[in-house]
């Protein structure tokens, strides 16, 4: 319900003020969290789809994420401390502490600036959109999108059995959820260009349903209106299954 609220209050808000009303002074910013990353997307991509780390040490280093459960199980989206899983089936589970993961993403989530948006925008808009907000593109983001959606495009894959494919050859199985007229949240993060060799060149979007029924890995989407957090963040630590961690940093770059 509070949710709910919130949301209505910032679209009127919207609504008097104009398209997008926009709160943050990027030479304000007092926090400097650290990305924690579990293994790369390459190796994922390679097709490494078994991992050491559980969701319980995922969890002891951030509390908004994403990834994906071992053998590739489904999409994996971390809001507000807590870990779902979303499988191929569409059903939505909370993460065992137990579970492990071969890839995530996970970061105690600051806001460093909130936008009020009362506009209809795609995916690929929404991006656009975000690029002309942020400060520079040679820093690591995190960002949440909380808002009402005319339609979500998402997928998520099936479990993969050894000797493992390549995450291409895995997505071949993948299901493609289309939902209408939802409420949700959108989690994601941009990694810079610099970074291209552990993360992705770009954003990267998990949705979980309000209801947290519904979900997957974000393909499209049609907002309506949302309030939009982001949490600039300077640095990306990746961790590896044998214990080792590099760190990725923009001030360096």
């Amino acid at each position: 319900m509070a949710k709910k609220y919130y949301l209505v209050v910032g679209i009127l808000i919207a609504l008097i003020l104009g398209t997008a009303t926009v709160y943050a002074d990027p030479s304000q910013k007092t926090n400097y969290d650290t990305i924690f990353q579990v293994s790369t997307l390459n190796s994922l991509s390679a097709g490494n789809f078994s991992g050491n780390w559980t969701i319980n040490e995922v969890k002891a280093h951030g509390n908004t994420g994403m990834g994906t459960l071992n053998g590739l199980d489904g999409e994996m989206v971390e809001l507000n401390g807590n870990v779902y899983q979303i499988k191929s089936n569409g059903t939505v589970y909370i993460v065992n502490d137990s579970a492990n993961t071969p890839f995530a993403m996970t970061v105690p989530f600051k806001t460093d600036k909130i936008i009020i948006l009362n506009s209809s925008m795609n995916l690929t808009e929404l991006e656009q959109y975000l690029n002309g907000t942020v400060p520079s593109k040679n820093m690591f983001y995190s960002i949440k999108v909380i808002g009402t959606f005319n339609s979500i495009k998402a997928r998520s894959p099936p479990k993969q059995n050894e000797p493992y494919p390549t995450l291409n050859e895995a997505l071949k199985n993948q299901t493609i959820f289309n939902f209408n007229n939802i409420t949700g949240t959108m989690v994601g993060f941009w990694c810079p260009s610099y970074a291209s060799d552990v993360n992705l060149n770009d954003y990267h979007f998990h949705f979980i349903s309000e209801a947290k029924n519904s979900g997957g890995h974000v393909l499209d989407c049609q907002l309506k209106g949302a309030i939009i957090e982001i949490d600039y963040i300077p640095e990306d630590n990746v961790l590896f299954s044998n214990g080792s961690v590099l760190n990725v940093n923009s001030s360096a770059n």
